[in-house]
């Protein structure tokens, strides 16, 4: 989310999936028009184990100090997303 870049958000996105390549997640972007993409991470299964991630589409955020402020399972709306992000930073 390019408009709190300059807050000090930083996005990752991290794919548990274990068939997903860097290819493969290349051709989803160009498949979807996505220009921009978010950096993307693929996860052999420790960063899923360490936040305890059983199901795709979670969305994680941290605090500065790394703490989770929110956990949610499932499609985020942006308006969702805006809220907890703004009480975050």
């Amino acid at each position: 989310m390019p408009a709190y870049e300059d807050r000090g958000l930083n996005v990752l996105m991290v794919s548990i999936d274990p068939s997903e390549t860097e290819q493969s997640i290349e051709q989803f972007n160009d498949a979807a028009g996505i220009e921009e993409p978010l950096p993307t991470a693929l996860d052999d299964g420790t960063v899923a184990r360490e936040f305890a991630v059983n199901a795709l589409e979670t969305t994680i955020i941290l605090d500065r100090e790394g703490e989770v402020v929110f956990r949610e399972t499932g499609p985020k709306d942006e308006q969702t997303l805006r809220q907890e992000i703004e009480q975050v930073l």
